[in-house]
């Protein structure tokens, strides 16, 4: 089983670079976090700040762990000041 998370973010173009060294933090220590799998951050190529964060987790029990770190906490409190919408969340749950 794997858990796979896509989190998709339209940023307010003003707010792209500060947004940009922002998330770095939550993408650099949520790949630390126990049992995560593969967390990127991606832009789509054909529309400028519109971004996409890709986390694969190994199990539920990850996924709550990770939920309750302080980076992910910080990131939940402060993201919408770079957004020009709500961030939409997909969740998926896959079997080997």
């Amino acid at each position: 089983m794997m858990i796979v998370i896509n989190v998709h973010l339209k940023v307010i173009p003003a707010k792209r670079e500060a947004y940009l060294t922002y998330v770095e933090n939550l993408v650099n220590k949520s790949r630390q976090d126990k049992g995560n799998v593969f967390y990127s951050h991606l832009e789509d190529v054909y529309t400028k700040n519109q971004f996409l964060i890709v986390e694969n987790w190994a199990d539920q029990a990850a996924v709550d762990a990770h939920n309750k770190t302080e980076h992910l906490q910080d990131f939940l409190k402060n993201i919408g000041t770079y957004l020009v919408e709500d961030c939409k969340i997909n969740v998926a749950v896959t079997k080997d």
